[in-house]
C-alpha cells in the first residue's frame, strides 16, 4: 500500500514538474476562421545547416500578427505550415532557436491562398541550451526526491 502511495506521489510530482517547466505542452490545431472573409497563409521553413545546405525545420513556430490578432502554426516534419486567417496585412514571423528570426509581410484577401510564403533561416551562431529552461531544476527536484526515498528506505531497514 505504501509503495502505491509513493508511486502515485512520484507520478504526480513528475507531472506537475513537467507541466510547470513547459516540457510537455499540447500541439494546437490548425486555426480556422469561418465567415470572416479570410484566406490561407502557407509555405515551407528551411534553415541552413553547418554545411551551408538547406534543410526543412520541423516544429518551428510560425506567427502571423496583424497588430490586433495573432495566429500560430507549427511546421511539420518536412517544414510545411499553413494557417487560415481573416483578411488583412500580416507580419509572418519564424523564430526558431539557433537561427536568426525572419519576418515577411503578407496581404490576405478573401479566399486567397498564399502558398509560397517560404522562409529561409540563417544560423545565429548563438549557442542553444541543451535543456529547455526549467529542465535543470526539474531534474534536480526529481533527483532530490529519489535520494530522500532511498534514504528513508535505508533508515527503515536498520
Amino acid at each position: 500500500m505504501k509503495l502505491t502511495r509513493y508511486v502515485a506521489l512520484a507520478a504526480f510530482s513528475v507531472a506537475v514538474i513537467l507541466l510547470g517547466t513547459r516540457m510537455v505542452n499540447a500541439q494546437s490545431q490548425v486555426q480556422q476562421v469561418y465567415g470572416a472573409g479570410g484566406g490561407e497563409i502557407a509555405g515551407y521553413v528551411y534553415g541552413f545547416d553547418m554545411y551551408n545546405q538547406l534543410e526543412p525545420i520541423a516544429w518551428a513556430p510560425v506567427t502571423a500578427n496583424d497588430g490586433q490578432y495573432s495566429f500560430v502554426a507549427y511546421t511539420g516534419g518536412g517544414g510545411y505550415y499553413e494557417m487560415y486567417v481573416p483578411q488583412g496585412t500580416y507580419n509572418v514571423t519564424v523564430n526558431e532557436p539557433g537561427f536568426v528570426p525572419q519576418t515577411i509581410s503578407v496581404a490576405v484577401s478573401p479566399g486567397s491562398a498564399n502558398t509560397a510564403i517560404n522562409m529561409y533561416l540563417y544560423q545565429s551562431h548563438i549557442p542553444v541550451p541543451e535543456f529547455p529552461s526549467g529542465a535543470v531544476s526539474a531534474i534536480t527536484i526529481v533527483a532530490l526526491a529519489a535520494v530522500l526515498v532511498a534514504a528513508k528506505r535505508t533508515k527503515r531497514r536498520k
